[in-house]
């Protein structure tokens, strides 16, 4: 869930070193920052077990997205035959015809729906996009808000924030966060993205040092497996691999010439990524135990280089923000009718960012939004809705083994949403803890 900009321009990149980085960058993002946490949660073998299992089934579903726009681009599929009741056929032909143009603009993951499923496709998939990327957006604001109380109120390592402390610097970050949005042309932010970048990677290589210096200063007696822990790590997880609604966009930045090679380098790059994921998971468990924060940087010690982090994580994740709601706006514009009027575009953009802090306030928990967005609207894009569109788009062409990897992929994304948000829920008070019955 990264904030990088994948547009090659051109023809597209033909660098299976710019193409990795694109989609390494493209998916790493705050999320990891919580997976030493969600490891203290269910424990190091079954955290490990269920990220390598995620990660598969992930980057599977997103193959499907692939196939299902290549297989449209590719072949005179009836147009009847994909017209759902109530669609316009017109609407259908301008699609189809969408994709077998090599030249015009690509199709996306809502045309694909609408293609498939009609409106009422395209509506699901716009508004499963929608909140997801507010809910990354809210995760950012957690960190940024978190990490700035504890600095300023001089708070020692593994100190709680309280929620009210966080307010002040919620409410700051307003202002700048609104002139942020407004911002109409993506590139304009490219320049921001691009340090965004060095800095998370920064970051990231000072944490895991500070991992290795502090574990051989303890010693626990680490958790192997915990059931009660699973249903959180796996909305954990998911969150942590979503990026469904960015990988047409991905394969799209490769030369036309080169695609063929583009699932291989993925499927190096979601490798590279779970291996990630697990040693930085692993270690920030092991080095402060059940001392661990549901934020790892709260876990580290006083002193100039752990404030360079977190400045640098603050400072990336605030300019990434306005890059994270930039489909939104797109969206709710489209929707609202609002894109030639200046004005109401500003209201809206502002509007959406004064949300965003709203639901902060009522949802402050780092690792409970993580968890809730991870359960519903990623699970939904990453699993759900490209087994549902495969199986419509290769209706009567599919091979046994095809339809049983469709139905594999539809069933885990139905039982994580489930045993996801229940375990969300019952973390928000909603419901009582006696509901954990219902996935133990």
């Amino acid at each position: 869930m990264g904030g990088a900009s994948v547009s090659d321009g051109g023809e597209g990149t033909r660098s299976p070193v710019k193409i990795f980085g694109n989609i390494f960058i493209s998916f790493i993002g705050a999320g990891v920052l919580g997976l030493p946490y969600a490891f203290k949660e269910a424990g190091v073998l079954e955290g490990s077990f269920i990220l390598i299992i995620v990660g598969f089934l992930s980057f599977r579903g997103m193959m499907l997205l692939i196939k299902s726009k290549q297989f449209c681009s590719k072949t005179n599929i009836s147009r009847m035959e994909l017209t759902p009741p109530g669609a316009r056929e017109e609407d259908q032909v301008e699609l189809l015809e969408r994709s077998r143009d090599s030249a015009g603009q690509e199709v996306n993951y809502g045309d694909l729906c609408q293609i498939a499923y009609g409106d009422r496709g395209k509506n699901i998939v716009d508004w499963a996009i929608i909140i997801s990327q507010i809910g990354f957006c809210c995760a950012y604001l957690i960190f940024i808000s978190e990490n700035l109380a504890h600095y300023y109120h001089g708070l020692e390592e593994g100190d709680v924030v309280d929620d009210t402390l966080k307010l002040p610097f919620l409410l700051l970050m307003i202002p700048g966060l609104i002139s942020l949005s407004l911002v109409r042309k993506l590139h304009k932010l490219s320049i921001f993205s691009l340090f965004a970048d060095f800095a998370n990677v920064f970051a990231y290589l000072v944490v895991f040092w500070f991992d290795f210096e502090h574990v051989s200063t303890i010693s626990i007696h680490p958790k192997e497996m915990d059931l009660n822990g699973l249903p959180f790590f796996i909305g954990v997880s998911i969150y942590c691999y979503e990026g469904a609604g960015m990988i047409l966009s991905l394969e799209a930045s490769v030369a036309k010439d080169y695609r063929s090679r583009f699932s291989t380098i993925f499927a190096l790059s979601i490798t590279a990524m779970s291996s990630l994921y697990i040693l930085f998971g692993v270690c920030g468990y092991l080095s402060f135990g059940p001392e661990t924060h549901s934020i790892i940087t709260l876990n580290l010690p006083v002193g100039p280089m752990p404030l360079m982090v977190k400045g640098c994580l603050c400072f990336s994740l605030f300019f990434t923000y306005p890059i994270m709601l930039f489909p939104v706006i797109e969206i709710l514009e489209r929707r609202l009718g609002t894109v030639n009027h200046f004005w109401k575009g500003n209201l809206l953009r502002a509007s959406v960012v004064i949300l965003s802090v709203i639901v902060v306030l009522i949802i402050p928990d780092f690792s409970t939004i993580m968890v809730l967005i991870g359960a519903t609207c990623c699970s939904l894009l990453a699993f759900i809705l490209p087994s549902l569109l495969h199986m419509r788009i290769f209706k009567g062409r599919h091979t046994r083994q095809q339809l049983i990897e469709d139905y594999v992929i539809l069933i885990f994304g139905c039982l994580g949403t489930l045993i996801g948000s229940i375990d969300a829920l019952k973390r928000l008070g909603i419901i009582p803890d006696e509901m954990s019955y219902i996935y133990q």
